[in-house]
């Protein structure tokens, strides 16, 4: 392709700086802020609210806060360097992942009312171990992707994301009345409490409706920032703890190493939906950066970017720190900066690295009131549970994934409103089945691969063309695709695509069965007109502004 070609793809993404390129030192160093601006509350918040949860003290939740931006820092140095088989070499960052949350509380709430006598030393040590270990199913998968894709297909992803976002939100809740030490005082549901959590709520979505690109992906730290402020203003601030260091290194293992099969399922169960949801960000941003999305290159750079999502967990749980993931709000930026070189994941590696050793952030962290915290999460769990439900209902709802759905969900649910269903049980099947989460997605997967296919030809409207039943964004990241198959690809792009129209130019998702995981901004609109016979699956969208894209991202 000619250099003014060239040119005219990039102007058709809206990319300046391709995956190679080099920006300017400053410019490189600006996008990279802008970067850490849309993921800085989403990396520290997670230990932040398993801490809280479980009444850890101060000094370990403020280590493993600062471990949290450390560990990212140095997952995303390799997942953007691209070392032999390990990254993908896209500008995809790594950061810890809201999903194991709900995970990680019920482990530590079911292993306390088993031993009252367990410390917090203990349970994060129980933490590392489920860490530790479910990495290496990551690492695993990263070479088994045709095999995943035959069992996690969307409508189990979707129930699974969904579950995850439900009980979050019940973690939400108990931050905005004031936090689980409020139980049983006067300070529980105060007034105080739920005006501040409702402000910075406010803040967010006000933000949120802006024009600015800019505003919308940093409502988030708008919304803290405003909450702060009255917080102080009201004296409700967290005390500043006198003893901490200016300066500290992470240490492996520093609060031990233990594993509980019984609390490990459920959490293997998470490392396997956040494989799948990784194929789907990779996906993103080879597309935005202008590389195939099909064929050995795009295999290979997918491979290599789960197996360092998988190290990076693994790296995390020897610093006693949670499970990673990619982030997908970053693609935002890269369209909202018309950045998309790899370097400048060189710069946010190392600003993240920088936030790690110096505890004074995993301080300004701990000094935010939980009502504060609780506002914003409402928005952002919120956003998770809805991403599950459009994942869900990506491919054509017959009466066979409604049933899935319904007893699924059921169950899960079911578990969440009445724990204690459980205490007849042995001791394993009743940590596992303590969690919403794994019981409901227990029940998906057996459900899916033990219904018969038949029931796929009952629709709900016989009138739409059917979809690909079953198969999700990992479908194209097999060993290859044949020659017939990627001629089809090929075909189908190009009706999708219209006359004149180059398939694939639009710096859009092309996979809509992925639907994003994990999206921290406002989930757009799937309603979508089918186009010369093609599923809205199979079409990728029209070119898009920065500022619609930008909206992924809060």
């Amino acid at each position: 392709m000619s250099e003014t070609k060239q040119a005219s793809s990039r102007n058709n993404f809206g990319i300046i700086y391709g995956l190679e390129d080099k920006p300017p030192f400053f410019l490189a160093l600006l996008t990279a802020v802008q970067h850490l601006m849309s993921m800085v509350v989403s990396i520290g918040t997670p230990p932040l609210i398993i801490c809280r949860a479980l009444d850890m003290p101060l000094d370990i939740t403020i280590y493993l806060v600062n471990t949290a931006f450390f560990v990212s820092g140095i997952g995303t140095f390799f997942q953007t360097s691209r070392f032999g088989p390990v990254g993908s070499g896209l500008l995809s960052i790594q950061a810890t992942n809201f999903l194991f949350t709900t995970a990680f509380i019920s482990m530590g709430a079911a292993a306390v009312k088993a031993d009252p006598t367990l410390g917090p030393e203990a349970l994060v040590a129980m933490m590392t171990g489920a860490t530790v270990v479910g990495a290496f199913i990551q690492i695993v998968l990263s070479r088994l992707t045709n095999v995943l894709k035959r069992v996690f297909t969307p409508l189990v992803c979707g129930i699974t994301v969904t579950l995850v976002g439900i009980s979050l939100l019940n973690v939400a809740m108990i931050n905005v009345v004031g936090g689980y030490a409020s139980f049983g005082t006067e300070n529980f549901a105060s007034v105080k409490n739920l005006s501040l959590g409702a402000t910075v709520l406010l803040v967010i979505i006000v933000c949120n409706c802006a024009k600015s690109p800019a505003i919308r992906m940093s409502a988030m730290i708008f919304g803290f920032l405003a909450g702060v402020v009255l917080a102080f203003s009201l004296g409700m601030l967290n005390p500043r703890p006198e003893n901490a260091p200016y300066f500290s290194l992470p240490a492996p293992f520093r609060y031990g190493f233990s594993f509980s099969f019984g609390g490990f399922i459920s959490v293997a169960l998470l490392y396997v939906v956040t494989t799948v949801e990784a194929t789907g960000d990779l996906s993103a941003t080879s597309m935005l950066s202008r590389l195939p999305t099909a064929g050995p290159e795009f295999v290979k750079r997918i491979k290599g970017g789960i197996l360092c999502d998988g190290l990076a967990s693994f790296l995390s749980g020897c610093f006693n720190s949670l499970p990673m993931a990619i982030f997908a709000q970053n693609n935002g930026v890269i369209q909202l900066t018309g950045n998309a070189s790899r370097h400048v994941g060189k710069f946010i590696a190392c600003l993240l690295v920088v936030m790690g050793v110096f505890p004074v952030v995993g301080v300004v962290f701990n000094i935010i009131p939980d009502p504060v915290l609780g506002g914003a999460l409402i928005l952002l769990f919120g956003i998770i549970t809805t991403t599950g439900m459009r994942i869900i209902f990506t491919d054509q709802v017959s009466r066979r994934s409604i049933v899935i759905v319904s007893i699924s969900l059921g169950s899960g649910i079911g578990a969440a409103f009445q724990p204690d269903f459980t205490m007849h049980l042995p001791r394993l099947l009743a940590d596992f089945l303590h969690s919403p989460v794994a019981c409901g997605g227990s029940v998906a997967i057996l459900a899916n691969l033990v219904m018969p296919m038949s029931m796929e030809g009952d629709e709900g409207d016989p009138g739409e063309p059917g979809p690909r039943g079953g198969e999700t964004a990992a479908s194209d990241v097999g060993d290859g695709d044949a020659p017939e198959a990627a001629a089809s690809k090929g075909d189908s792009a190009k009706a999708c695509a219209g006359e004149g129209g180059a398939p694939g130019a639009d710096g859009r998702r092309t996979d809509a069965r992925r639907a994003d995981i994990r999206i921290v901004g406002a989930p757009e609109a799937d309603a979508r007109p089918a186009r010369n016979g093609y599923s809205p699956e199979e079409c990728s969208m029209e070119p898009a502004a920065p500022e619609e894209e930008a909206e992924e991202a809060v």
